[in-house]
């Protein structure tokens, strides 16, 4: 009772993202809340055709990075400046009692790859004390480069102790802040809120005796990956069906900031998206309630994407549609799809994380207390056999965090889920590999060639162009046929097939998009011609009527009589003679009326006697012509039913004779329409025989044809 909506699928050359909804189908009658799940997902194989990377490194070279520490800073390094390609740009900050600009942006040439690298093996000396906010102020002067991925990747591993408060240093706007605790401790809470306050950073946890590269690694295959900027999703409610309370879309939306005031509309902006990634936003909608079931679903959510200011399609024109159908037999709000019931579970986490990261060294009871409740709201969700991967990943990661015992630990972990949950974007808790939330597909490749490269800092990395080969293989194997190859059969979409709820998607050519469009367009305008034309007609029609005040054309029986009537004890009607007198009247007062195809006949209990037959004739307007038939017939055998009906209606002195047949009319209403219409008679006439052979008149009066 809780499955998506039907599907809807967009396609526009260029734009590479999904947008999907997962919302219960129906709702029940009466007011309450629905919740409603967005998923944006970059859809793109490979990170071909990605935005270039400006990059900028501040480092802590002070005296605790000495030795061990330092070394794998070196490595990371050099990991990082190997990677890149001449379409990045990289910049090495280095701090300690004070920042040091070891080199500006360059594009990394092969030239430029190997200077840096000797630069960072005998340039960076540990020394003096922590200074992180000096090593952020140097890039206060410093502008964005539109179209570019601007990012920031600060490394420290310790409190500071020299220097104003790093927290409060502003930086550029739409520039991404990435923060490495090396080791763990109270500092984590000034790294995490440094990045959480830039759009799309997270602070990532690295453990003593930990690969500083692999950590690295992982955000380093994001940024190079970037297909999508400036990613923004708008919402609309439908006013009188459903009203938009409140959106969750975790640090890129304030989910009780106020809707537009022109269209009530809500907008998030997410930024830049990975290739592989994906963000999730609930919208919490107030549903009112209504008097009677629907017999259709009723749209209360409209959803539409934005890239770069460019919509996937015309806002409003085509969008994602949510519908829900009101009905008394629907579920509880309660029962929610198992995707919105995960990452209603997640969002509680998220919140719960941030209230625990403002927590101190004395309160970790407290603080594991109020993860617990974690905990019960997986266990409610495991119970309704809740499988989704986003409970397992939870499941795990509860699990890790409240093993903790150590309070240094404890609140690094902390505060590295919940800047990666706040962002929905990856970010280590003390091992590269201890919960899998937020992966793409690049980072798998980019930790292992990492941890290839600890081991042989002298190695050949893979480049770019080899790195997006690979991935290109691995989707080719992961999709062997393609969707424009695929046979008939496959291609076939099942309706009842509703587990991805609704879609629309950015991924295909624009020239089915184009082709489709022109098409619905035409349609629209023949159906817009009809209509009219339809409704001129009508109008035509209804003057004609009040002007003519058309009548049908019909056959009256004015008069009938049997002469003579001789039957014999062998059932048969030896001779019957009857006169029958038929007007067809044309009551039309501006139209002549035709006839045509008249065939009528007289029976007898089923038995034909004599048939009645007439030549086209024309009868003028309000006026009527007699067709007078001389009715002779004879030889007519009845079957036994009919001969102790001819018995006894002898005996009563009334015979009936059944008048039964069909006549064409046609006629003209005015100058154009021309209308043609069958006319039948079927009735019972009852004479007086033996007697006068005269009709009774309530059946002569009654006897008349009519037209369907």
């Amino acid at each position: 009772m809780h499955a998506g909506a039907g599907r809807k699928q967009f396609r526009q050359q260029g734009e590479r993202v999904r947008l999907v909804a997962y919302h219960n189908k129906e709702a029940p009658l009466e007011q309450h809340w629905q919740q409603v799940l967005l998923e944006v997902m970059d859809t793109s194989p490979s990170a071909a055709g990605r935005a270039g990377l400006d990059l900028v490194a501040v480092l802590d070279v002070s005296t605790s990075m000495k030795g061990e520490n330092l070394k794998k800073l070196k490595t990371a390094m050099k990991f990082i400046i190997s990677k890149l390609d001449p379409t990045d740009r990289l910049s090495i900050v280095s701090f300690s009692d004070e920042a040091t600009v070891q080199c500006p942006l360059r594009c990394m040439t092969r030239a430029s790859q190997e200077e840096l690298k000797d630069m960072v093996e005998n340039g960076l000396k540990a020394g003096g004390n922590t200074n992180i906010a000096d090593g952020l102020k140097v890039l206060a002067h410093r502008r964005h480069v539109g179209g570019r991925v601007g990012s920031i990747v600060l490394m420290s591993d310790g409190e500071q102790n020299r220097g104003g408060k790093a927290e409060e240093v502003d930086i550029m706007d739409n520039v991404a802040v990435y923060t490495f605790g090396f080791g763990a401790g109270e500092f984590s809470k000034v790294l995490g809120t440094i990045a959480s306050k830039s759009q799309g950073g997270t602070f990532y946890f690295v453990k003593d005796g930990e690969s500083l590269s692999e950590h690295f690694s992982q955000i380093l295959a994001g940024l190079t990956s970037v297909v999508v900027q400036d990613l923004k999703l708008t919402v609309w409610d439908q006013p009188r069906h459903s009203k938009i309370d409140k959106v969750e879309a975790g640090g890129y939306h304030d989910p009780h900031a106020p809707a537009d005031d022109r269209d009530g509309s809500v907008t998030v902006s997410f930024g830049e998206l990975f290739s592989g990634e994906e963000r999730k936003v609930i919208v919490h909608l107030l549903l009112p309630a209504v008097d009677r079931d629907e017999y259709r679903a009723t749209t209360v959510l409209f959803a539409q994407c934005c890239i770069q200011g460019k919509y996937m399609c015309s806002p409003r024109d085509e969008h994602l549609r949510c519908d829900m159908r009101r009905t008394r037999t629907a579920m509880s709000p309660d029962a929610v799809k198992p995707e919105v019931k995960a990452e209603l579970v997640r969002c509680g986490h998220t919140e719960r994380l941030r209230e625990v990261s403002k927590l101190q060294e004395k309160d970790m009871d407290r603080a594991k207390g109020k993860l617990k409740e974690t905990e019960r709201d997986l266990l409610d969700a495991e119970r309704s056999n809740n499988n989704h991967p986003t409970v397992k990943n939870l499941r795990t990661e509860l699990t890790l965090l409240l093993s903790l015992t150590v309070w240094k630990e404890f609140i690094s972990f902390v505060v590295a889920s919940w800047t990666s949950h706040y962002r929905q974007r990856v970010a280590s808790r003390g091992s590269v590999q201890a919960v899998p939330f937020f992966v793409t597909p690049r980072m798998p490749l980019y930790r292992k060639q990492a941890a290839d490269f600890d081991k042989n800092p002298n190695m050949a990395l893979p480049s770019m162009e080899e790195d997006l080969k690979q991935e290109e293989e691995a989707a080719a194997r992961q999709r062997p046929v393609t969707p424009d190859y695929r046979p008939r059969k496959q291609r076939i979409r099942r309706r009842d097939d509703d587990d991805e709820g609704d879609y629309f998607s950015g991924e295909r050519s624009s020239s089915r998009r184009s082709c489709s469009g022109w098409l619905w367009r035409l349609l629209i305008l023949l159906c817009t011609v009809l209509a009219i034309a339809v409704i001129i007609a009508g109008v035509v029609v209804f003057v004609v009527f009040l002007l003519y005040k058309p009548k049908m054309p019909r056959l009256v029986v004015s008069d009938a009589r049997i002469v003579q009537l001789q039957y014999d004890q062998a059932g048969t009607i030896v001779y019957v003679q009857a006169f029958v007198t038929i007007l067809a009247e044309n009551n039309n007062s501006k139209a002549d009326a035709s006839f045509n195809g008249v065939d009528l006949a007289l029976g007898f209990h089923g038995a034909d006697v004599a048939f009645l037959r007439a030549a086209p004739f024309a009868v003028p307007p309000e006026s009527s012509l007699p067709l007078r038939y001389n009715v002779v017939a004879a030889g007519r055998p009845l079957d036994p039913d009919g001969m102790r009906a001819m018995d006894e209606a002898l005996k009563n002195g009334v015979v009936p004779l059944d008048l039964f047949g069909k006549a064409r009319t046609r006629w003209k209403v005015g100058v154009f329409v021309n209308l043609r219409f069958w006319t039948r008679l079927h009735c019972r006439l009852r004479f007086f025989f033996p007697g006068n052979g005269t009709v009774m008149d309530a059946d002569r009066r009654k006897c008349h044809s009519r037209s369907p």
